[in-house]
């Protein structure tokens, strides 16, 4: 059913409440089952075919405009010198998926496994790499591609009669393969597939792209469009969700739980409830489900309690154990004489429309896509690994025997240890993107940039999300408390130190004519770190604040991604994963969502 009105939806009772479009993968698999019925809320504006989302290269764009993005802020952080930092997401159906970079990254065999041996079967990479490839829908490169583009893959770890297109791009920068090949040079081995859990060497990435069209496939195009039609899907925008609505019940054990009976959202100014039948489901992103667990009474009573929210069930996990993905940019500027294919040119109005029109043949720098990726472990690149992985050690055990570290999070610190230990694991990520995208200095007209961007990917500091009032529409106050365990710093510093090796070493070394940012004015750790802590950005992959944890371990949800506590109200979303990966989140974040569909079916 197309998109809906309010008056079609307050009169009836549905079966599923989806509150937010991370929750699109689950709509379609479940209104699949046409004696169901499914509503959908999202707080956003529909946003369909909009070139702002559907062309490629627009990708920053949305960026900071109220139309694509929440612009969420930080509170200030003390280990930044107090600064705030933006944390955009996604604003709209599809959620992040209509504004992110596209790169198509599984994590690490052993980072999924880690949710299982965190108490959580069922959530291992063997069932995780079956629910990634069902929604997959894999082009493979042509010959051209995979010899220019240096595209590689093993068709084992491909699906390709999922909804979600999957395939090279087109178009990558001049300036990906010397990169590719510097890194070869320095001892960083090529991976061949790393889809298949092995992300540890440099490679290039797989896109969330339509080969046909040359268009993002995100979850709007890949599964909300083609379910439209069905008369028992109900999709509702601009709708926010404000709390769930429960009646006390009890399992057949006779301990108490709630259950969920009504959904309350408000839309123009006006609340509306609305009955569900089965399960609500929250699918509202790792910033926003913990705040309407919140509001419905459930979390932290020292959270709720001051805020007058009436407390239904004690869960202290709610809005804790968050973490963050983080990453700074170094820009060099490109050798004039050639052309690289970077973004900067699009500033020339001129020149981008020209470029769109183009697009419309499936030509142009509009077909650019995202490339380029190293992820090691820190022993790989640092002469300093050892002596800053055994202090790292010492000091976290030191922690945990004077009881300053919990018996929770030491679990997942063990695991942590384990990773840094592993010269085989990835600690360390180096992404390459095809335009100027750092802050210190602005760039010239008329010339060509690429930004390295160095990102931490198993950050130690853990941070919290709790609402601030009782009013829905109030951001909640997100702490990511960056930088509190002082090793995910010191672990960037080194990052840095690598990637000014690679810019030293040829090929690449001959593509560019210098380091604009931070100059070479910054050499000392200490400058280093000031430069890092100044342009600091979140890498739009939070995870944790309603963790898939036993509930003494601080869990928000059980293996069955239910909230504990209740009887039918579940998280699918990146909210749910108790400790990060090595990877960006797109992939994880549909996989979570096929395997939720069978378990919310009974199939597993």
């Amino acid at each position: 059913m197309p998109i809906v009105g309010v008056a079609e939806v307050v009169d009836r009772e549905f079966d599923y409440i989806i509150c937010g479009t991370a929750g699109l993968t689950l709509a379609a698999r479940l209104s699949a089952a046409p004696d169901v019925t499914v509503l959908i809320l999202e707080a956003g504006n529909p946003n369909l075919h909009d070139p702002a989302i559907l062309v490629p290269a627009q990708y920053l764009r949305q960026l900071g405009d109220e139309r694509y993005d929440w612009k969420f802020t930080t509170t200030e952080q003390p280990h930044c010198n107090n600064r705030q930092y933006v944390w955009p997401r996604g604003k709209g159906l599809g959620g992040s998926s209509a504004t992110n970079f596209m790169a198509y990254i599984r994590p690490p065999v052993e980072d999924v496994d880690a949710w299982e041996k965190l108490g959580s079967p069922g959530w291992n990479w063997s069932n995780y790499l079956k629910y990634s490839k069902r929604g997959e829908r894999f082009t493979e490169p042509t010959n051209d591609q995979t010899i220019s583009h240096r595209h590689t893959f093993e068709q084992q770890y491909h699906g390709t009669n999922g909804e979600l297109q999957v395939c090279f791009p087109s178009l990558i920068s001049a300036s990906e393969v010397p990169y590719h090949v510097a890194m070869n040079n320095l001892g960083i081995g090529t991976v061949k597939e790393p889809l298949g859990g092995n992300v540890n060497g440099t490679w290039m990435s797989a896109v969330t792209i339509d080969p046909k069209t040359l268009k993002r496939s995100y979850a709007v195009t890949s599964f909300l469009e083609p379910s439209l039609e069905r008369n028992n899907l109900f999709v509702l925008t601009r709708a926010t969700v404000e709390r769930v609505l429960f009646q006390d019940s009890a399992t057949s054990l006779g301990r108490s739980h709630l259950a969920a009976n009504s959904v309350v959202f408000r839309r123009n100014g006006k609340s509306f409830e609305v009955t569900v039948v089965r399960e609500v489901l929250l699918c509202a992103g790792t910033l926003k489900s913990p705040q309407i667990l919140e509001l419905s009474g459930i979390g932290s009573r020292q959270v709720l309690s001051p805020l007058g929210v009436q407390h239904h069930i004690p869960l202290e996990g709610v809005g804790q154990n968050v973490q963050e993905h983080v990453y700074f940019g170094i820009s060099y500027e490109m050798d004039p004489a050639k052309e690289w294919h970077t973004l900067d040119k699009l500033k020339d109005k001129v020149w981008a429309a020209e470029q769109m029109r183009l697009f419309d043949s499936q030509q142009g720098i509009h077909t650019l896509g995202l490339a380029g990726f190293t992820f090691t472990p820190m022993q790989q690149v640092s002469p300093k690994a050892s002596e800053l992985i055994s202090a790292q050690c010492e000091t976290l055990e030191a922690a945990y025997v004077n009881g300053k570290i919990s018996p929770a999070l030491w679990e997942q610190y063990k695991i942590q240890m384990r990773v840094l230990q592993n010269a085989s694991s990835v600690d360390m990520e180096w992404t390459t993107l095809p335009q100027f995208r750092t802050f210190r200095t602005q760039p010239e007209e008329e010339k060509q940039y690429m930004t390295v961007l160095v990102a931490l990917n198993h950050p130690f500091s853990r941070g919290t999300i709790h609402i601030a009032s009782k009013n829905p529409d109030e951001q909640p106050v997100m702490d990511p408390h960056y930088f509190e365990d002082d090793f995910d710093l010191q672990l960037l510093i080194e990052g840095f130190k690598f990637a000014r090796k690679v810019a030293q070493t040829e090929p690449f070394k001959s593509c560019i004519v210098r380091e604009v940012d931070p100059g070479l004015d910054v050499q000392t750790d200490e400058e280093i770190r000031e430069y890092i802590i100044d342009g600091l950005m979140t890498a739009f992959h939070t995870v944790g604040s309603c963790s898939m944890l036993p509930r003494q371990m601080g869990g928000v949800v059980d293996p069955q991604l239910k909230v504990y506590g209740t009887q039918n109200v579940r998280v699918v979303d990146l909210s749910i994963v108790p400790l990060h990966i090595g990877a960006h989140t797109q992939a994880t974040a549909y996989a979570i969502a096929e395997q939720a569909a069978d378990i919310i079916r009974g199939v597993i």
